[in-house]
């Protein structure tokens, strides 16, 4: 038989099929092109209609669209699609048969006043939160950082409005990943409080897209137990600059590209003091800290497949006080006391931190990305301080009707104290290595490859003398040197390397209902302790009612909409081998036998779009549970974390975290959070102070907050938008704390609830959007405007930790120590 026969019919009758297509297309002519986000990725079942025509199309998975339409007229496009802004495009009229590109790129969600949060992007991922920080320069801030609208969001938390720090679903500062640009980033060793910590390493005007998850996250990211914060920056196709003031410090940047845009640049710098809110705390004196840096990112596009980029940041941080006094009333309404001390000496804390990265990015194919990263991070860290003090408490008058109303009463006991230390790390951690993405079909494919070496010196000298009306005497040795309470002197030097590697894919199983498989498979190996770790990690997410309303929303059946629910799901090992300080223990000793801890969290949530008073608002929710076990035992005094280094204990965490927003006030998006939690380990091999052995039982932990409730709140008035105003309330139940005597079965006590309120009020002078540009200023600034922040508004006294008093008759008191009261702070925010 003749092959070449049906094949020939074949070939015929396709033509013949084809041959209408053909003849249609040659009366008319064809638009076509990609639709991508913000950060270049394309976006699917983009809805495309041309307006007065009966022309209607979609994008597909690779954002890729193609319309045919009328020849000789001018045309208007408009691009809608589910939490973006449409996009409108007018085309000049097109020559007979003429096929012209338009790409298109869309923003998400709906244009706000101050903040946007956009969320339809990826919406099948599990605890996924995506920020616009272009949109929160509003909110009142006292840190400076970008981490307090995380704050904000269910299942995170801080008790600190002064450090950039937070917990996630009763996890630790250490258990957090950032990476900007596909580089981990790094925080200094030695900070102990929040007023020591400087600048974060985030600098908001520089970045493009951030993305947070709480759990559940996906292999490519790296070996933690609690959180994921993703950081892309920009990379620029025009000149822009801005100028962030205030009263405490001032921010600016400035970004552009050449005319041919073959290379970009970010360039930001900053300056930061928390001097002026400082003042407001207990203890009193010469505050003198100074925090700056500098960053920039350079690209440099070779060709059209090709990138090499430059990501260069340094940072001087430099935190000095002299303390003079410190007067605190505590206690309650029928009993409360004062302690007064008063102080010699002064507490110096510097560190200079620098990271550098080169990243190489090839696309040999649409559908392939291959990248080689190298990065290194280096800091040299400085503490110094020796601070001796006088005190004495006593209880004050309560009767409101007595003449010594609030005046001391009775001397409850004095006391002398000395602080010292003289402590130094240098640390340098390196490493080079692999990511790639390949997307075929229904499948999005990544795999990555990493080796990092690390070097970390530790200088440890310091001890604390306590006397308490002359009851602690220190004891002399054998060679005649006093033996002190809380001495500690080490020298250490740490050299390991890592390995890790990980693949995952992401599987759409049906377009329809938006079903998504995410899996994959992560290893880690550390030199240290010769341990390898594999943690598998699974994700699914879909639509149920997807397909019903779009046939609804086109018009092909009738019918009431359905709730618009996205279904997820997520289960995973999540190892984090130790990095420094869980290996060291109380005594500066490290501990060679220590072993990745390990969390397994079962994740199952969804989100619903609805609509209320004729606006759109979201409501999210998800259940959690993480199984803990190989823990590391650790005590947090105020932001300072020490390791018992050790992997006896096990424990859970558990809770439900829900967030609903939207336009409360139309135009203006704010949103309310409330997360239940509860977290819990059992301590084996732990002792009391007579060395009698503690039966295991469990015990809450650390970061037990068993209730918090956050709100962030943007409205305007009514006749003049130009006046705005944001407020953001955080609520936090009390920590659990007790005696500093390294016995975690002894911290049973609760600190008060964590409230605060601080509120903006900005005057717009220049719109971005403004389009009548008729005098110098709105011709040379893109926008403007000018804030009053209130920080504190209730005045309330949070407390962050306490020192332990003891009186004539032993028994011990623990004084709070107070963050920052009441505030007013001035800021102008100037684009260009």
């Amino acid at each position: 038989m003749n092959v070449f026969k049906p094949l020939s019919f074949c070939l015929a009758l396709g033509l013949l099929c084809l041959l209408p297509l053909v003849t249609q297309a040659q009366k008319n002519a064809v638009v076509f092109g990609n639709i991508t986000d913000s950060i270049g990725q394309p976006i699917a079942d983009v809805n495309i209609l041309v307006v007065g025509k009966n022309i209607t199309g979609g994008s597909n998975d690779k954002g890729y669209y193609q319309l045919q339409v009328p020849s000789g007229v001018e045309l208007e496009l408009v691009f809608t699609y589910v939490g973006r802004q449409a996009y409108k495009q007018k085309i000049e009229p097109l020559q007979l048969g003429e096929k012209r590109k338009v790409t298109i790129q869309m923003e998400y969600g709906v244009s706000l006043q101050t903040f946007v949060l956009r969320e339809e992007r990826e919406r099948e991922k599990v605890s996924m939160y995506t920020i616009d920080p272009r949109k929160i320069e509003a909110l009142p801030n006292v840190s400076g950082s970008f981490e307090s609208i995380l704050k904000t969001l269910p299942g995170v938390n801080s008790n600190t409005e002064l450090s950039s720090q937070y917990n996630v679903r009763g996890g630790n500062y250490d258990e957090n990943l950032i990476y900007v640009n596909d580089i981990e980033i790094y925080r200094p060793f030695l900070p102990r409080s929040g007023q020591q910590e400087g600048l974060s390493f985030i600098h908001s005007e520089l970045v493009q897209n951030i993305k947070f998850s709480a759990g559940g996250f996906e292999a490519r990211y790296g070996d933690k137990m609690s959180s994921v914060l993703d950081i892309k920056y920009k990379d620029p196709k025009k000149f822009a600059a801005s100028l962030n003031a205030g009263l405490m410090g001032v921010q600016t940047h400035v970004e552009g590209a050449s005319d041919n845009l073959r290379f970009t640049y970010l360039i930001g710098a900053r300056y930061w003091s928390n001097k002026y809110v400082l003042g407001t705390l207990d203890t009193k004196g010469d505050y003198q800290p100074s925090f700056y840096d500098v960053q920039t990112l350079l690209n440099f596009h070779l060709k059209e497949n090709l990138t090499v980029s430059f990501l260069g940041s340094y940072a001087q941080n430099r935190y000095l006080f002299v303390p003079q006094n410190r007067e605190t009333t505590f206690g309650t309404v029928n009993r409360a006391y004062r302690l007064n001390i008063y102080f010699d000496g002064a507490d110096l804390m510097q560190y200079q931190t620098a990271t550098a990265a080169a990243t190489v990015s090839y696309k040999p194919t649409p559908f392939t990305q291959l990248k080689l990263i190298a990065s290194t991070f280096y800091s040299n860290e400085n503490e110094i301080f020796t601070v001796e003090g006088a005190y004495r408490m006593s209880d004050i008058e309560t009767d409101m009707g007595s003449d010594n109303f609030a005046q001391a009463r009775n001397l409850k006991g004095v006391g002398y104290f000395i602080n010292n230390a003289r402590n130094a790390v240098i640390a340098n951690v390196s490493n080079i290595g692999h990511r790639g993405y390949h997307s075929l079909g229904k499948n999005n494919l990544q795999w990555g490859a990493f080796f990092q070496s690390e070097k970390i010196q530790d200088k440890l000298h310091e001890w604390y003398y306590d006397d308490s009306s002359g009851f602690s005497r220190p004891t002399l040795d054998t060679n005649g040197n006093f033996n002190l309470s809380n001495y500690l002197d080490s020298r250490l030097n740490l050299q390991s390397y890592r390995l890790n590697g990980y693949v995952q894919n992401s599987q759409t199983i049906n377009k329809t209902y938006n079903a998504v498989l995410t899996y994959g498979l992560r290893a880690n190996y550390w030199s240290y302790n010769e341990q390898t770790v594999v943690s598998p990690r699974v994700q699914f997410g879909f639509e149920p009612n997807r397909l019903h309303n779009r046939l609804i929303r086109e018009k092909v059946i009738e019918g009431k909409r359905r709730k618009d629910w996205m279904l997820r799901a997520a289960y995973g090992w999540y190892y984090q081998p130790p990095f420094y300080r869980e290996l060291r223990n109380f005594e500066g000793v490290l501990n060679p036998n220590i072993k990745a801890q390990r969390a397994i969290h079962y994740v199952l949530g969804g989100d619903v779009n609805f609509r209320a008073w004729n606006r759109p608002f979201k409501f999210v929710t998800e259940l959690y549970y993480k199984q803990l076990d190989n823990l590391i035992p650790y005590e947090i005094d105020n932001v300072r974390i020490r390791y018992f280094a050790n992997n006896n204990s096990s424990g859970y965490a558990t809770g439900i975290d829900m967030r609903v927003n939207g336009e409360f006030v139309k135009g203006a998006e704010s949103w309310a959070s409330l997360s239940f939690m509860k977290t819990e380990e059992k301590i084996t091999d732990a002792k009391d102070a007579q060395g009698n052995a503690i039966t295991p039982h469990y015990i809450p932990r650390p970061t037990d907050q068993r209730f918090t409730f956050a709100i962030y709140f943007q409205d305007y008035l009514r006749h003049n938008s130009k006046i705005r105003m944001s407020l953001n309330l955080v609520y936090g139940a009390g920590l659990p704390f007790g005696v500093p005597d390294h016995n975690r079965y002894n911290d049973v006590y609760r600190m008060p609830s964590y409230r605060r309120v601080d509120m903006g009020l900005n005057r717009v002078l220049i719109a971005e959007n403004t389009k009548e540009r008729d005098n110098f200023w709105k011709r040379n600034f893109k926008s403007a405007w000018i804030g009053l922040e209130v920080f504190n508004l209730l005045g309330v006294n949070n407390t962050i930790s306490y020192i332990w008093i003891e009186d004539v008759s032993a028994n011990r008191y623990a004084v709070p120590n107070y963050l920052t009261n009441r505030r007013i702070n001035l800021r102008l925010m100037l684009k260009f």
